[in-house]
């Protein structure tokens, strides 16, 4: 089966970016160059991510096409349909998972997270976690795990630094 996987960065006490959907924080932090972004990806087919996470990404990459040899599916409300580089959909984190695994191919990446990692937590469908930790304050923003019911513990497999970067490596528990 395909394997649900969460790779992002976060700040130190938790945020994955400002409320205004601010990185500027993290592009601040040295050693996202050496991380293993590609290696990472070569494992991954498809990618699920929220609206506002899409549309900042493409702004931070200049508007080039996004991951142009992923499927990569947005979950909107509003959009519908396809563009580009992009498959809009209505269905929930968990739908769009569960078909996804269903079918096959490479692993999946949830890119992002807030509600769509909350929900996907709490019917315990992420398998792996690569988590870089900057060593930034951030005060408020959107958080990596907001309040839910998806009470778990993981695996800790490794740690690695990049140079101000702390990677955990993680995994469900059977």
């Amino acid at each position: 089966m395909r394997q649900v996987q969460f790779y992002g960065a976060i700040s130190l006490d938790g945020y994955l970016a400002t409320k205004k959907h601010d990185l500027q924080w993290l592009f601040d932090t040295a050693g996202g160059e050496e991380a293993n972004t590609d290696q990472f990806l070569q494992q991954v087919d498809t990618t699920v991510m929220g609206r506002k996470t899409y549309d900042v990404t493409k702004k931070t990459m200049g508007n080039k096409l996004l991951f142009p040899d992923k499927t990569n599916f947005v979950l909107s409300r509003t959009r519908q349909g396809q563009e580009t580089d992009a498959v809009y959909t209505k269905h929930s984190p968990v739908e769009l998972v569960r078909q996804l695994q269903a079918k096959p191919g490479g692993n999946i990446w949830i890119v992002g997270g807030g509600q769509i990692v909350a929900d996907l937590l709490a019917e315990d469908l992420i398998d792996e976690w690569w988590i870089q930790i900057a060593p930034v304050l951030l005060g408020e923003g959107i958080r990596l795990f907001p309040n839910g019911n998806y009470a778990t513990c993981l695996n800790l497999e490794e740690v690695v630094q990049y140079n101000q970067l702390a990677e955990l490596h993680l995994k469900k528990r059977n």
